[in-house]
Protein backbone atom coordinates (compact mmCIF):
# COMPACT_ATOMS: atom_id res chain seq x y z
CA UNK A 1 0.00 0.00 0.00
CA UNK A 2 1.10 3.57 -0.81
CA UNK A 3 -0.02 7.09 0.56
CA UNK A 4 1.35 10.38 -1.49
CA UNK A 5 1.70 14.00 -1.25
CA UNK A 6 0.57 16.61 -3.21
CA UNK A 7 0.57 20.70 -3.42
CA UNK A 8 -1.92 22.95 -2.99
CA UNK A 9 -0.41 26.05 -4.98
CA UNK A 10 -0.77 29.45 -3.39
CA UNK A 11 -3.19 30.31 -5.82
CA UNK A 12 -5.66 27.90 -5.19
CA UNK A 13 -5.55 28.01 -1.13
CA UNK A 14 -8.96 30.32 -1.16
CA UNK A 15 -10.12 27.75 -3.23
CA UNK A 16 -9.32 25.26 -0.82
CA UNK A 17 -10.38 27.11 1.90
CA UNK A 18 -13.73 27.62 0.13
CA UNK A 19 -14.40 24.12 -0.74
CA UNK A 20 -13.93 22.97 2.76
CA UNK A 21 -16.50 25.81 4.06
CA UNK A 22 -18.75 23.76 1.31
CA UNK A 23 -18.41 20.28 2.42
CA UNK A 24 -19.23 21.03 5.89
CA UNK A 25 -22.10 23.11 4.49
CA UNK A 26 -23.24 19.75 2.90
CA UNK A 27 -22.54 17.62 5.54
CA UNK A 28 -19.38 15.93 4.53
CA UNK A 29 -21.22 14.42 1.35
CA UNK A 30 -18.80 16.10 -1.03
CA UNK A 31 -15.46 15.27 -2.62
CA UNK A 32 -12.11 16.36 -3.36
CA UNK A 33 -10.11 15.35 -6.17
CA UNK A 34 -6.94 15.78 -7.73
CA UNK A 35 -6.02 15.28 -11.12
CA UNK A 36 -2.43 13.87 -11.66
CA UNK A 37 -0.04 13.55 -15.14
CA UNK A 38 0.73 9.40 -13.81
CA UNK A 39 -1.00 7.65 -12.22
CA UNK A 40 1.03 5.88 -8.83
CA UNK A 41 1.10 2.88 -8.27
CA UNK A 42 0.12 0.55 -5.29
CA UNK A 43 -2.60 3.05 -3.98
CA UNK A 44 -5.50 1.13 -2.42
CA UNK A 45 -9.07 2.30 -2.40
CA UNK A 46 -10.36 3.27 1.20
CA UNK A 47 -6.81 2.65 2.80
CA UNK A 48 -4.25 4.83 0.65
CA UNK A 49 -4.44 8.35 1.85
CA UNK A 50 -3.60 11.55 -0.31
CA UNK A 51 -1.68 14.21 1.57
CA UNK A 52 -1.17 17.86 1.26
CA UNK A 53 0.95 20.67 1.02
CA UNK A 54 0.07 23.85 1.88
CA UNK A 55 1.96 27.27 2.38
CA UNK A 56 5.36 25.00 3.44
CA UNK A 57 3.61 22.19 4.95
CA UNK A 58 2.05 18.86 5.07
CA UNK A 59 -1.56 19.95 6.73
CA UNK A 60 -3.71 16.82 6.17
CA UNK A 61 -4.71 14.25 3.90
CA UNK A 62 -8.21 12.34 2.57
CA UNK A 63 -8.85 8.66 2.13
CA UNK A 64 -8.71 7.92 -1.39
CA UNK A 65 -11.84 6.68 -2.33
CA UNK A 66 -11.98 6.37 -6.55
CA UNK A 67 -9.20 6.46 -8.75
CA UNK A 68 -9.70 6.06 -12.55
CA UNK A 69 -7.93 7.13 -16.09
CA UNK A 70 -9.71 10.29 -17.26
CA UNK A 71 -8.53 13.24 -18.84
CA UNK A 72 -11.54 15.49 -17.58
CA UNK A 73 -12.45 16.97 -14.51
CA UNK A 74 -15.04 19.51 -13.57
CA UNK A 75 -14.83 21.18 -10.42
CA UNK A 76 -18.09 22.61 -9.38
CA UNK A 77 -16.28 25.25 -6.56
CA UNK A 78 -14.22 27.48 -9.30
CA UNK A 79 -16.15 26.38 -12.75
CA UNK A 80 -12.79 25.07 -13.70
CA UNK A 81 -11.82 21.83 -15.98
CA UNK A 82 -8.92 19.90 -14.58
CA UNK A 83 -6.81 17.48 -16.96
CA UNK A 84 -4.81 14.47 -15.88
CA UNK A 85 -4.14 11.04 -17.16
CA UNK A 86 -5.03 9.65 -13.45
CA UNK A 87 -8.05 11.28 -11.31
CA UNK A 88 -7.92 10.52 -7.14
CA UNK A 89 -11.46 11.32 -5.46
CA UNK A 90 -11.47 11.49 -1.45
CA UNK A 91 -14.54 11.80 0.00
CA UNK A 92 -14.40 15.04 2.25
CA UNK A 93 -15.74 13.53 5.36
CA UNK A 94 -12.64 11.68 5.46
CA UNK A 95 -10.03 14.22 6.11
CA UNK A 96 -8.17 14.58 8.96
CA UNK A 97 -5.92 17.41 10.05
CA UNK A 98 -2.62 16.46 11.06
CA UNK A 99 0.21 18.21 13.24
CA UNK A 100 2.28 20.48 10.00
CA UNK A 101 5.05 18.93 8.64
CA UNK A 102 7.54 20.92 7.27
CA UNK A 103 7.97 20.33 3.32
CA UNK A 104 8.26 22.57 0.46
CA UNK A 105 5.69 22.61 -2.55
CA UNK A 106 6.25 21.14 -5.77
CA UNK A 107 4.80 19.96 -8.52
CA UNK A 108 3.19 17.02 -9.52
CA UNK A 109 3.37 14.23 -6.75
CA UNK A 110 4.98 12.08 -4.71
CA UNK A 111 5.32 8.96 -2.34
CA UNK A 112 4.41 9.88 1.07
CA UNK A 113 5.59 8.05 4.26
CA UNK A 114 6.67 9.90 6.75
CA UNK A 115 5.35 10.03 10.72
CA UNK A 116 2.39 12.05 11.37
CA UNK A 117 0.04 12.68 14.06
CA UNK A 118 -3.74 13.25 13.17
CA UNK A 119 -4.98 16.71 14.89
CA UNK A 120 -8.62 17.09 13.63
CA UNK A 121 -10.89 16.00 11.61
CA UNK A 122 -13.30 17.46 8.52
CA UNK A 123 -15.66 19.65 10.31
CA UNK A 124 -12.87 21.06 12.70
CA UNK A 125 -11.27 24.45 11.65
CA UNK A 126 -7.88 24.38 9.82
CA UNK A 127 -5.24 24.55 12.30
CA UNK A 128 -2.32 26.98 13.09
CA UNK A 129 0.76 25.59 11.97
CA UNK A 130 2.65 23.86 14.93
CA UNK A 131 6.73 23.67 14.10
Amino acid sequence: MSDIVVTTPKSEMKNAAEEAQQAIEAGGDTCYFRALASAPKGLVLGVSRIFYVEDGYVRGFGILDVAHNDNYNFCETTGRHWFGRCTLVMRASTWQWVKSIPMKGFQGWRYFDQPFRVIGGWRDPKPNVHT
